[in-house]
């Protein structure tokens, strides 16, 4: 294992500890020269800032909230795509919590929500529907969390929150233009009206992204639209409305074997072809989505320590997948996934202060239309170039999933200490799922439903509720005005859906097991997770270290059912994780700041499992498990002389595994980024900045993805990490 990454943090640590004084503010590395974004992780009391320039440095395109905060400890976020426009793998983002894969097993949500709801949804096109400009914050929560910050169908690893900025008090302008490699261009533009009567005020933005993949063929494009809209009544009532529009075209990249991604070279060669009468083709790989979002909050000030918020949300997402697949048989055919779902709801919360104590009441509903699971997957053969319909291998009804979420928080201060704690109730429904066959042609899904059959036999018409308790606390001591020590316990859950599709590709249970009696077995996973972390600040520096373990019961695994004589995904198997983290911050000087992380991430079964190949039992009991890294270190220094910013940054990987039993061993690799910035005032302009910025500075060759749950062929993909990019860009402020 190379540790030099890890050694130049520790020492870059150890010299801020030695310039320790005592200092009563938090320090954040703020005003780094351009777009205002505060990227923040957070435990409980404690919070550790990144904010301003990086998150451009992290992620040019400001279309992947993954990218942005994967400087943060214990955050594996890895991308074929230097600008996370086709980084699709598996219907969702290649993203860790921990060692934790929060959205694997067909999981029918995303770990990102908007102002506390869950408006981002998946599979489909809603990842990356929102320019990241128009956030002012966004926050990290792992583990532990406040009962209301993880509100959705699932939190279980952790939760990402993104809050809108809101419509400035006077009118400005922003404007960006970025080009780089791989014909990448991205142009945004931001309007604020400024207060224009009575406390009214709104922002209008607009950007269209484009780049062509690096390696065969095939681009991927992205045009955004977004409303915001305020408006003050009174000093006590207060409207915000935002809406969103998306439209998205994708080529994604071609998923590889564990031999192909031996010779790296090749690896980086290798894609999907341009003939059309072969299976491979690029043009049969694609997706398209259109989405639209609309949100608002009424806020009514109740008296002078209470408010009241509504929050309805809607969100629609239209488009398709096409994909080569391996059928069970080994026959490739081109699937097609139409995809018509949406998802609403609405937060009510009140606030208030009684005596010394703070609460928090909330009531979250939230109603989600499949998919997923999926609703309807219709599969292709060719003759020469051309399609020829061969079958339904998915026609079922259009059902939703349902939610219930109420919830309590509340937080009391005495002296030096702070407790905080709350419980939600999740009372989460399952949809009821209806099979049909048809002998239907090509046609719509209305039209084939119209002429369908049912098939009782592999259909639930019964619905799956889980209805549980989920308890956080939170006690905080400080010591004077430079340290706090915190220990906070917390629940979080998930529940998976990808039983109807493996399902549906498996003779052996679909002609054997009635489809009921599995989804009666689904079984909701739950994670209970404790963590002690601390916080020293001194005047130039600050240390947050923090330890934690978290048990994981009912976790899904495929596993084999001796009851039924079949082997499915279940949640029958019982999983640990504990680990460190630290985070450091060491400002010397106004023209010196840095930022450093490192993460010690350990996630394993806590016993044997039965094989899904055999049946056989095999013993991965304590072994890390698939794509998670044991050790992450990563840090970005900012350097200012003059007008001119020079912003490196470095993060190391250790080796991972693309298998369970550690046969797929992957090797760790340490990247390079590099941003230059020149920023100032000029004329009748705010600010201008120009940035160049280099990704992948030493065009490291390496394996980014691992896809070990792949509706595709059951088995796991790689790709290649995307090679040395560059991007430059110029922002203006008016």
């Amino acid at each position: 294992m190379k540790k030099t990454p890890l050694i130049a943090l520790l020492a870059l640590l150890s010299v801020a500890v030695a310039q320790a004084e005592e200092a009563p503010e938090l320090l954040t590395l703020s005003n780094w020269t351009g777009l205002e974004i505060t990227v923040s992780s957070k435990k409980g009391d404690l919070l550790n800032k990144i904010t301003g320039k990086e998150s451009t440095v992290l992620n040019p395109s400001q279309m992947s909230v993954y990218k942005v905060i994967n400087i943060l400890p214990s955050i594996s976020q890895q991308s074929v795509d230097p600008y996370g426009l086709a980084d699709i793998v598996n219907y969702h983002e290649s993203f860790r919590f921990r060692g934790v894969e929060a959205t694997a097993g067909g999981v029918p949500a995303t770990t990102a929500n908007v102002e506390e709801l869950p408006v981002t949804g998946r599979p489909g096109g809603g990842a990356t529907i929102y320019d990241l400009e128009n956030m002012e914050n966004v926050a990290v929560y792992s583990g532990v969390m406040p009962t209301n910050v993880g509100l959705g169908i699932a939190d279980v690893g952790g939760k990402i929150d993104m809050e809108i900025k809101r419509p400035k008090n006077e009118f400005g302008v922003a404007f960006k233009q970025s080009i780089g490699s791989h014909n990448f261009s991205r142009t945004y533009m931001r309007i604020d009206t400024g207060d224009l009567d009575r406390g009214f005020k709104a922002f209008a933005s607009g950007s269209t992204s484009y780049a062509a993949k690096w390696k065969g063929y095939g681009a991927s494009n992205r045009n955004n639209l977004m409303v915001g809209l305020s408006k003050q009544f009174s000093d006590k009532t207060k409207l915000e409305a935002f809406a969103t529009w998306s439209k998205g075209n994708i080529h994604p990249y071609k998923a590889l074997s564990y031999a192909q991604i031996q010779n790296l070279d090749s690896a980086y060669g290798t894609d999907y072809s341009n003939d059309p009468t072969q299976y491979d083709y690029y043009g049969y790989n694609k997706n398209e989505f259109e989405d639209w979002m609309v949100m608002a909050n009424l806020e009514i000030k109740t008296d002078e320590k209470s408010k009241l918020n509504l929050k309805p949300y809607y969100w629609s997402d239209k488009g398709y997948y096409m994909e080569t697949i391996t059928l069970p048989n080994g026959s490739p055919n081109i699937r097609r996934w139409d995809i018509d779902h949406n998802l609403k709801g609405i937060l009510s919360e009140y606030t208030t202060i009684i005596g010394d104590v703070d609460l928090d009441f909330g009531y979250l509903y939230h109603t989600q239309k499949r998919p997923g699971p999926p609703n309807s997957w219709k599969n292709y053969t060719l003759s020469g170039s051309t399609l020829e319909f061969s079958k339904w291998a998915i026609l079922s009804n259009g059902s939703s999933h349902e939610l219930h979420e109420p919830f309590i928080e509340a937080k009391y201060r005495v002296g030096d200490w702070t407790l905080e704690g709350g419980v939600k109730y999740v009372n989460y429904t399952l949809p009821s799922i209806l099979t049909y066959t048809t002998t239907a042609d090509d046609v719509s899904y209305e039209e084939a439903l119209a002429s369908a059959t049912l098939v009782p036999f592999k259909s639930a018409e019964s619905t799956k509720t889980f209805s549980r308790l989920f308890p956080d606390i939170r006690l905080t001591r400080f010591i004077g005005n430079n340290a706090s020590v915190n220990l906070a316990y917390g629940e979080n859950y998930v529940a998976h859906v990808d039983i109807y599709p493996y399902y549906n590709s498996q003779a052996a249970l679909n002609t054997t097991i009635p489809f009921q009696d599995l989804w009666d077995k689904r079984i909701m996973e739950i994670s209970k997770n404790i963590e002690l972390s601390m916080k020293i600040t001194g005047s130039t520096w600050n240390l947050l270290p923090t330890f934690y373990y978290a048990k994981h019961n009912y976790k899904q695994a495929v596993l084999y059912d001796a009851d039924l004589d079949a082997t499915y995904p279940m949640n029958s198997a019982d999983a640990t994780g504990y680990g460190f983290e630290l985070e450091g911050e060491y400002k010397p000087s106004n023209t010196l700041k840095c930022y450093g992380s490192f993460s010690w991430n350990r996630f394993s079964f806590d016993q044997a499992i039965y094989s899904d190949a055999t049946g056989a039992l095999i013993n991965v009991k304590g072994m890390q498990v698939p794509d998670a890294p044991e050790f992450l270190a990563k840090g970005i220094v900012s350097y200012t002389v003059g007008d001119f910013t020079i912003s490196p940054v470095v993060r190391y990987m250790s080796s991972r595994y693309g298998d369970v039993q550690h046969q797929q061993k992957i090797d760790g690799a340490t990247l390079f980024d590099l941003d230059l910035t020149w920023s100032r005032p000029l004329a009748e302009l705010r600010n201008v900045n120009c940035s160049l910025s280099f990704i992948n500075l030493f065009n490291k060759k390496c394996v980014s993805i691992i896809s070990a749950s792949d509706y595709k062929t059951l088995k796991t993909s790689y790709h290649p990490g995307a090679p040395f990019t560059v991007v430059a860009s110029v922002a203006v402020h008016y």
